[in-house]
């Protein structure tokens, strides 16, 4: 094999494979893409082979545990982060196989290469008083202030994903007549489309924002300084601006890592406390599967257990037993 062929492989995979084979959304492009920077950059630093002179020994399970070891403890890359590159790496290692199947065993033991187990951590949402407190904090007297109110209305009335709501625009907005009854457009992960409604009040709210600031028929909604799209960088920016300056007064959000993901554990959670049934959050959240909404469920039900034990148990000492001392006896026998 040459060593150019790699380049051509790669080329390949995302031009035919990805994006005509597979029709992968935008998002999951940039993701891989991403990837390969990342580890093209790491073969060439730490085994001193450019991407020129590269081939396909250099996706063995060998180089891509060093390139895993290197996002860990060169990076500090959480294992979510670490697991997402490991499955664009296996894509294409797959890819490679079907290319080239002469191959198939020095590449089946990279795909072997496991994910790292990743903890489960307990799942965060906003209180009313918390979301109330961030609206508080936005500045609605200047333009940066009603765009962050917006921002807050749509993320905690629709539960959309930071890359849907970046990608909002305004051929996504839906009003009648009265400027009631509206919705959104969203697109979704892997090219779905769904249709979320607005409360009356995110509704008018948006109906006037549109009406103030966006003089273009079309483009995106949220943009930013320079009148560009809003990345999502810029998003977790001015949400934690909004978190630092509503802590002032709701102390509780000192201890919280508020992200646009946090809104959708909200709106989640909240629907499924006001009785709508799991489906329909799965279909309102875009969820593929509803085994990715459950987690909603299981949460709620860990809530309701943790204020069930701050309540106490009243018919605690209802019930009283001593063992004799015969049975005492047989146990200390055991």
């Amino acid at each position: 094999m040459k060593s150019n062929d790699i380049q051509a492989l790669i080329q390949k995979y995302f031009l035919q494979w990805l994006m005509t084979q597979r029709n992968v959304s935008p998002e999951t492009i940039k993701a891989y893409r991403d990837t390969f920077r990342l580890y093209l950059r790491y073969i060439e630093a730490s085994h001193n082979v450019t991407p020129a002179k590269m081939s396909i020994t250099q996706f063995d399970a060998e180089h891509i545990l060093g390139f895993l070891s290197h996002l860990d403890k060169g990076r500090g890359n959480s294992p979510r982060t670490i697991n997402n590159r490991l499955a664009a790496l296996h894509s294409f290692v797959k890819y490679l196989i079907f290319e080239l199947p002469e191959y198939s065993r020095l590449l089946s033991r990279s795909l072997q290469v496991p994910f790292k187990k990743i903890e489960r951590r307990q799942m965060e949402f906003l209180t009313e008083d918390e979301f109330a407190a961030m609206k508080n904090a936005c500045k609605t007297g200047t333009t940066l202030g009603r765009r962050y109110m917006l921002m807050l209305l749509l993320l905690y009335n629709t539960g959309v994903r930071v890359s849907e709501l970046i990608g909002l625009t305004l051929d996504n907005i839906h009003f009648d007549n009265q400027n009631t009854a509206a919705y959104i457009r969203v697109h979704g992960k892997g090219r779905k489309e769904r249709n979320v409604p607005l409360w009356d009040s995110t509704a008018k709210y948006l109906a006037d924002y549109l009406r103030d600031h966006c003089r273009k028929e079309h483009g995106n909604l949220f943009a930013n300084c320079t009148d560009g799209n809003l990345t999502r960088s810029g998003v977790r920016y001015r949400l934690d601006c909004l978190q630092k300056k509503a802590s002032v007064t709701i102390p509780s959000l000192k201890k919280k890592n508020v992200t646009p993901h946090t809104f959708r554990h909200t709106t989640a959670l909240r629907m499924l406390q006001s009785g709508i049934d799991i489906s329909t959050i799965a279909i309102w959240l875009g969820h593929e599967s509803i085994i990715t909404t459950h987690k909603y469920m299981e949460a709620d039900l860990e809530m309701k257990r943790q204020t069930l034990e701050k309540m106490g148990d009243p018919g605690a000492s209802a019930y009283h037993y001593t063992p004799d001392a015969s049975v005492m006896a047989f146990l200390d026998s055991l």
